[in-house]
Order: C-alpha cells, then structure tokens, then sequence
C-alpha cells in the first residue's frame, strides 16, 4: 500500500485502530506504557507454546477481500496478541502466528513459571485479552520490565497503515477485532473498527491532495494522507475508525490547494464491523459561467464570478463549505435569489459562507411554497436579501415555504419590508411564508423597515414560528416601524409564536433567546 506524509506524531489518542492497540492493551494489564524499560523480559520470563482456534463473530467485516461476498478468512501475516493474568503465571503476553483456517500458534510468555498447559493457563487466568494485528503491523514487543520491576504487556505497532488509497487495502489492514474471553473453543472476536470508504470526484486530474480526518475527542486529534487523483479528477482513499462502541466521526476534510472541504458532518455515528461507501462530488463555483444545479451529495466551494443562478435539487443534500455568492446584477441578467431552492432541500453548513440576493426583489436564499428548506451544520452562513428581499425565506410578492434550522452559526438580514428570516415584502399582494422552526445553532436576525427580525415583512404573513430549548443562543432585531422583534411586521400576519417557555410576539429590540 502506498501511503505519505502521514501524521504519526500527532496520532496520540485518534482514530488510529494501532494506537488504540496500546490503551485497551494498557488498561486491561495496568501496563504503565510511558515507563515501561525498553529492555525485553524474553529470557527473564518462561516460555510456554501455545496453539489456539480463533473465530469471528457476526458482523465481523475483514476477510480476503471480496466486495459481493464479504467472505471471512484470515491472511498470511495475520497474527493474534494475547495477553493476561494469572494467579500462578502471573502476567503473561505473547504474539501467535496464522497457520491455516483459524489456528494461530506461538509463544506466550509468563512472568512467574507455569507447569501446567496453554489451555489451563488460558482458562483459568483473570484477565485475558486476545487481539488480531492483521498482516501490515508490525509490532515490537510484548513483556516488558517497568521501572517498578513489574511486568507490563503491551502491543506497540506501526501505525503507519491507517490511511489506505483503496478499500480492498483498508478491509485486509485496518480491521481489527478483539475479544476479553476464552473457552475451550478457543477466541471468538469481534469487530472492533468501521471503515469509511471515500470516493471524491470533480477534483483537478491527475494532482495531489491532501487528506485529514479528525476523531470524535473533543481535542480533535488528526490523521491524513496524500492522493493522487487520476485524469478524470476522481480520488478514492479509505481510514480505519476505531468504533468497539458506537463513536462519532468529528470531521474528515479534504484540502485542495490548501483549501479546506469537508467530507464529513460533524457527529457522524459510526460502528464496528460496517463498511460506510462515502461519495461526494466537489464544485468550484469560480469556474460555473451558466446556471448551475446542485446534486444530491454534492459539495459547493468557492467563489461565484459571474451572474449565474444557482440552485439545489429538489430533495437534495449539499454541502456548502467557504461559498460565497455575492449577487448583483439587472433585471435582465440576474433575476433571482442568491440561491434557489427547486423543491425540499438540506443545507449542511461548513467553513464561511455568504450568500445575497441577486439585483432586486429576492432573497439569499429562497425556498418555493409548500416545501422545506434545513439548514444544519457546524460551519456559519451570512444570508442577505437584495432590496425587498428576505435574507432566508421570500421576496418581493413571492410565496416561500417552511424554514427549518438545526444548527450552524447563521446571520440574516432582510432587505426593506422583508424578515431576517421568513416572509419577504407584500408589496401590493400579499406575500406568505410557511412555519419557521428554529431548534439549533446560533442565530442572528435583522428585519429590514417594518419587519420582524423573525417573521414577516410589511404587508406579509407567515406560518408558526417556533424556538427551542435546543438553540444555543437567538437574536431578532425588527427593523425600523415594525411592530415585533419576532411575528408579524407591519400590515403583516403571524401564526403563533412559541419560544422557550414563552408565548406570544416579542416586541422588545433587540430580543435575545438563550436556554
């Protein structure tokens, strides 16, 4: 396997199945790994050969790879560390090698010395611990003298192999399962990691990028890699993630000329024994010179240079990471919101984003009656409606639908007439806006002259607006003559209003919302 530039130094506590080899290891034989003397106990211990049977239990997902079958067989290389302690033997560690079917045979070696067999040894001990390293780690040693003249078992590997550029090569090398028993039958393992399996297209062809993914500690510790796409700009890579209990995957974040795109929600779940297929499809807004479409899975980026719409599926999930559409144009050549919603629609917020409303009338981002738009996420987004413009929602006499945010750092500011968030200005027929629910993240919301902050414009109404104990923190501000920070605007309409504990339109400005 052809992997660079890993991040070996800074892998203390991540998602490197190896090192998490050393803390379960640690913690199961009070091992002090930091103190441990590096000399090697071999002739100090007793040797005692060891042959044993090993299984895998359900869901279990290494095998000699095979996508359609997923058939489950040991590799040459393959080698099973066990450890433990026993009442006579004390401690006692060793690492067996694969023969055949699910024989593995070796050495184990114990502190104190121990004239009864391998299988009293193994059944009777108090701990006992048995890990498959599969082929590719290469470990060091595994009892040792620490400095207190105890003995400590541990399993120092090379954990230069938890990036792989392909998923045959992350299922043969980083599928680790364990198990903390025995029986007469042998080691039955289970999984121990999940593997997320990228595949990234709409990339430069044939360059390097560089690729970090980040655990679910709150320190964030890092991984990554290089790879090199091929000549149609695809790159395929795959990590090892250490889940024996479901974990959360923080951020994996690809850089492209040393600009971040995030490949990965922040608290996506993650468990042992599964294969996640992950494909995501990157556009560089700076290169679109015609109206442009998202996708499904899609990841927008960049910098738009021309008076083009941009819109989103209907149904479909994007990604917005470091967008910034700044609208502008004439009636004739940019007609429309910053961007425009052609049906249901989620937005995943990542990095910095700004999105305005193109020449008049529009809002930043628009969604069409009767749908929903979500906005969830980690990153932040800046919505500003063009004049008579919602910074999210509707626009002059134009109906938008529901409005639902669950997370992310969110500023909107509505043109005259128009809410932050919500109904855009009347004009002369009166425009609506479906319900707005508001249940995460940190928001901020301006009304442009007569209208809420969170709401409707002048001579507008909009559905039920709710806020959630779940937010981190709400601010509404209504602009000039409005009747209400969060409700109805001048002239306006508003379904109820429900917030916290609190019932009612807020008129006090600004308001702030803090559970």
């Amino acid at each position: 396997m052809n992997t660079k530039n890993i991040f070996k130094t800074v892998a203390l506590a991540m998602l490197m199945p190896a090192m998490l080899l050393t803390t379960a290891c640690s913690n199961e034989d009070d091992a002090l790994n930091n103190t441990a003397n590096t000399e090697n106990t071999i002739n100090k211990g007793y040797a005692l050969p060891v042959t044993v049977n090993a299984t895998r239990g359900d869901g279990a997902t290494r095998a000699s790879y095979n996508e359609s079958t997923r058939k489950l067989a040991f590799s040459t290389g393959d080698k099973l560390f066990v450890s433990g302690t026993h009442t006579t033997a004390g401690k006692f560690a060793g690492t067996l090698t694969w023969q055949s079917g699910g024989t593995f045979s070796g050495t184990l070696t114990t502190q104190n010395e121990f004239t009864g067999t391998a299988e009293e040894l193994l059944s009777t001990a108090s701990k006992v611990f048995a890990i498959l390293l599969p082929a590719g780690y290469n470990n060091y040693h595994f009892l040792t003298l620490n400095t207190n003249n105890g003995y400590d078992a541990t399993t120092p590997t090379d954990f230069s192999k938890t990036f792989a550029l392909t998923k045959a090569a992350a299922v043969e090398q980083f599928s680790m399962e364990m198990t903390h028993s025995y029986s007469n039958d042998g080691f039955t393992l289970s999984p121990w990691c999940g593997i997320l399996n990228f595949t990234i297209t709409g990339l430069t062809p044939n360059t390097d990028v560089y690729v970090t993914f980040s655990d679910y500690t709150e320190n964030g510790n890092i991984m990554g890699g290089i790879v090199h796409t091929d000549g149609s700009g695809n790159a395929t890579f795959a990590v090892a993630v250490y889940a024996a209990s479901s974990k959360n995957i923080r951020t994996c974040t690809l850089y492209v000329a040393g600009n971040p795109i995030t490949l990965v929600s922040t608290f996506k779940p993650i468990n042992a024994g599964k294969i996640y297929n992950i494909t995501r499809s990157i556009v560089d807004l700076s290169t679109k010179d015609a109206n442009y479409t998202a996708q499904n899975g899609e990841t927008l980026t960049g910098t738009l240079g021309t008076n083009v719409q941009i819109s989103i599926a209907d149904g479909a999930t994007v990604i917005l990471n470091n967008v910034n559409i700044n609208g502008s144009g004439t009636w004739t050549s940019g007609n429309y919101a910053g961007i425009t919603c052609e049906g249901d629609a989620t937005i995943i917020l990542s990095g910095t984003n700004t999105v305005k409303g193109f020449y008049e009338d529009y809002p930043g981002i628009f969604v069409p009656e009767n749908k929903t738009l979500i906005i969830n996420g980690t990153g932040s987004l800046t919505a500003s409606g063009s004049d008579w413009g919602a910074g999210i929602g509707g626009g002059w006499e134009i109906d938008c639908g529901n409005i639902e945010i669950q997370g992310g750092t969110i500023t909107a500011t509505g043109g005259t007439g128009s809410a932050g968030i919500g109904a855009g200005n009347g004009g002369y027929n009166v425009a609506s806006c479906g319900t707005i629910t508001i249940s995460g993240g940190t928001i901020t919301a301006t009304g442009g002259e007569a209208a809420a902050g969170i709401g409707s414009g002048t001579k507008s109404s909009c559905g039920n607006i709710t806020i959630t104990s779940g937010v981190t923190k709400v601010t509404a501000t209504k602009g000039s003559g409005a009747d209400n920070c969060i409700g109805k605007g001048t002239n306006g309409n508003c379904g109820t209003v429900t917030i916290g504990d609190n019932v009612g339109a807020i008129t006090t400005s600004p308001y702030t919302y803090q559970p």
